[in-house]
């Protein structure tokens, strides 16, 4: 026979109730956590946990409560890498004009207040008193610590996270970590990296939309016998690309000058192509004119309209290879023996489309895999 629990429920409206103790267990399935903690731990003991029943049971949000703080977390560290995507172009275009670097850290500076004051109040908004619980404030804390954007600014980084931590903070500083707490976290972070490694190698294996274009566009290049040369993803990479193409003193900030003048001179043939990437709308005469400005002086993500231009600037065909459908030919009545060949992606970087060079196979297939692996 199973043992009885008392459950001494205090609500005025609800009378005492008599449950085994596997009926409690039974009850509370979903929430394994704490609830099965007590009932292993007062065994026939009388409890009180009317408190808990609407803590947890009667919660608005229920068990699923956390999902929308992982969807919020998950877009947080999103928006943070692309802001220092943004970032690291801004810091790119500063040259010795004190003024000019001073302006770009100031609107550096602004960007990531913003940022950071954004994500505090959403994260503040996530975890209201009454909607979250200690745990869950925990685990907040935990899954932002875990976020690293792989590069060489940790410092920075830690600063950012800390702020983004920093309505949380006063919550469960109620006593200095002793050496075993420090232990613990310690062996809890190392095992957060090995997981966040775990995911990565996940996202990256052979059956991901990116490795399935890479391997398709390495096949297509091979039957060429060309080969691809990776082009730093910074919004310049058409340009730069184009540029290892030349192979002379060709510069990414000539490359973007000759397309925006072009365009600019040729509003007729360009306008009715290109749209507000926001509205989907036609530009308008303002709008179409800060475009060409934005190619110039920006790190604009370059496509088939700044093709065009240059390959009518330099007199050169340019083909695009990509995975799925014909390559894409642009000045087809260029001289073919001086053409230019970019590897287009659209899988290639989580943030967006990318250009790659390609260049003609000069070693034996073996090394040249291994070049590329």
């Amino acid at each position: 026979m199973s043992s009885t629990v008392q459950l001494d429920i205090t609500h005025q409206t609800l009378p005492p109730i008599n449950l085994t103790a596997d009926d409690v267990q039974a009850k509370f399935v979903t929430f394994k956590g704490s609830f099965q903690q007590e009932v292993k731990k007062i065994h026939n003991t009388p409890i009180s946990c009317w408190d808990y029943f609407r803590s947890v049971e009667m919660s608005d949000e229920g068990p699923d409560s956390g999902v929308a703080i992982e969807e919020l977390i998950t877009r947080h560290r999103k928006e943070k890498k692309e802001l220092q995507a943004h970032v690291q172009n801004l810091k790119r275009q500063v040259n010795k004009d004190k003024k000019k670097k001073k302006e770009v850290g100031e609107e550096i500076e602004r960007l990531e207040t913003e940022l950071k004051e954004r994500h505090a109040k959403e994260l503040a908004d996530a975890t209201t008193p009454g909607s979250a619980s200690s745990s869950e404030v925990n685990d907040v804390k935990e899954v932002l610590e875990s976020v690293s954007l792989d590069n060489d600014d940790g410092e920075e980084e830690k600063e950012e996270d800390d702020a983004l931590l920093s309505p949380y903070q006063d919550i469960n500083q109620g006593k200095k970590l002793s050496r075993a707490e420090k232990r613990r976290q310690k062996k809890a972070e190392a095992n957060r990296e090995r997981e966040a490694r775990i995911r990565e190698a996940k996202a990256n294996n052979k059956f991901s939309a990116r490795s399935i274009e890479a391997q398709k566009l390495k096949e297509l290049l091979r039957e060429r016998k060309l080969k691809m040369v990776e082009i730093q993803p910074d919004g310049n990479c058409m340009y730069a690309a184009i540029a290892h193409q030349l192979g002379d003193e060709t510069t990414v900030a000539w490359l973007r000058g000759q397309a925006g003048h072009y365009i600019r001179e040729n509003y007729d043939d360009f306008a009715p192509f290109i749209t507000d990437p926001k509205t989907g709308e036609l530009l308008t005469p303002d709008q179409f004119s800060e475009y060409c400005d934005r190619i110039e002086n920006t790190p604009l993500w370059g496509g088939q309209p700044e093709l065009r231009a240059l390959s009518q600037v330099m007199k050169r065909r340019i083909e695009v290879i990509q995975a799925e459908g014909t390559p894409i030919i642009f000045g087809e009545s260029g001289n073919i023996g001086n053409g230019i060949l970019l590897a287009y992606y659209r899988h290639y970087y989580g943030l967006g489309e990318h250009y790659n060079s390609v260049t003609p196979i000069t070693t034996s297939p073996e090394e040249d895999s291994t070049e590329e692996s």
